[in-house]
């Protein structure tokens, strides 16, 4: 049995609606599923012109080898995608993301209080936007470097591949495999080149872990994602990734944490919500991290003191002003390694 004929197929029509809607997209050659924004999932029959735009692609990056995948970005029907050409069980399919076509906004888009969010970025160190796979993490960085002056702060990012195309001539930006090798490469450049501001789009090796935080501890302000559980969890997936002699410099040099996920209900009747907690590392902070991950709980009260919500905080907000249920925030509003006082 194949996977369509076990799975309820949706007319053309609405394929072609979800389609324009999608936030994920799996395309091949006779099937395409899309995900939209509110958690909806849509499956049907490739329609014609997505069909040939999937063939164009076939014939542009599939070069023989029926094993390597290939990673990029494309223009397509007015948006731009974030692509992953590979084969599978299944036949050749491309994951596709749908990109922002412009900053998006902290409260218009993602419902979040630049208030929040601004101390975390002012002055020198390294500020970690935190989160599971499609949290939203990397959105929410562009929308705080959005609301930084580019003048002034002299902006340079380093992604893979370029997500939001800032429209200030005085931001450089760089793609990992189009205009420089290696993330690392790409953070040194962006010292040589009178950078204050560098954001690094994702921390997935050693090699960008150590070089983003050499950069912090030079002066500069840097930003980036990294993948993490909870807040809790930050530092400690940091502090696996950095070179063991620079634990005292994590520690010293680190600004701001801040983790999140979006939490999305099935339906358009309802405004997907976000869930998160953040830490401004202060002084208090920084002895905590020198004493080891052990003494993180300890963090709980610098959040308290700050007047900073827990991500139990955020999600009973969201139950008490009836935006979900209790149900829906349990895996958020269960405390169990997570920064609070419970710990």
């Amino acid at each position: 049995m194949s996977y369509a004929s076990s799975t309820l197929v949706a007319d053309d029509e609405l394929v072609s609606n979800s389609l324009s809607a999608g936030r994920n997209i799996l395309l091949t050659e006779n099937y395409v599923e899309t995900t939209d924004y509110h958690g909806i999932t849509t499956f049907g029959r490739t329609p014609p012109i997505w069909k040939d735009f999937f063939q164009r692609n076939m014939s542009e990056k599939v070069r023989g080898s029926q094993m390597k995948s290939s990673h990029y970005t494309t223009e397509y029907l007015g948006n731009r995608f974030r692509c992953c050409l590979a084969n599978s069980q299944k036949g050749w399919g491309i994951s596709m993301r749908t990109l922002p076509l412009k900053i998006p906004s902290l409260r218009d888009d993602l419902q979040l209080d630049w208030n929040i969010i601004r101390e975390l970025t002012e002055g020198a160190g390294l500020t970690l936007f935190a989160g599971r796979m499609g949290s939203g993490k990397s959105t929410t960085m562009a929308a705080a470097i959005g609301q930084l002056d580019p003048r002034s702060a002299q902006i340079a990012t380093v992604e893979d591949p370029i997500e939001v195309i800032y429209p200030s001539h005085s931001i450089i930006q760089r793609e990992i495999g189009t205009h420089v090798e290696t993330f690392a490469e790409a953070i040194r450049d962006c010292v040589r080149q009178s950078r204050t501001t560098i954001v690094v789009s994702e921390i997935r090796d050693s090699e960008t872990a150590n070089a983003a935080l050499l950069a912090a501890s030079t002066g500069h302000s840097v930003f980036a994602t990294i993948h993490a559980d909870n807040a809790f969890d930050i530092y400690t997936r940091m502090s696996a990734l950095i070179d063991s002699r620079y634990e005292r410099v994590l520690a010293r040099n680190l600004r701001g944490l801040w983790w999140q996920h979006v939490v999305r209900f099935g339906t358009a009747e309802r405004k997907p919500l976000p869930v998160y907690e953040s830490l401004v590392v202060d002084n208090e902070a920084r002895n905590i991290f020198e004493k080891g991950t052990t003494a993180l709980p300890m963090l709980a009260s610098v959040m308290e003191r700050q007047k900073r919500k827990n991500m139990a905080d955020v999600a009973m907000g969201h139950v008490m002003q009836q935006r979900a249920t209790r149900e829906e925030m349990a895996e958020y509003i269960n405390r169990r390694n997570r920064l609070n006082n419970d710990q």
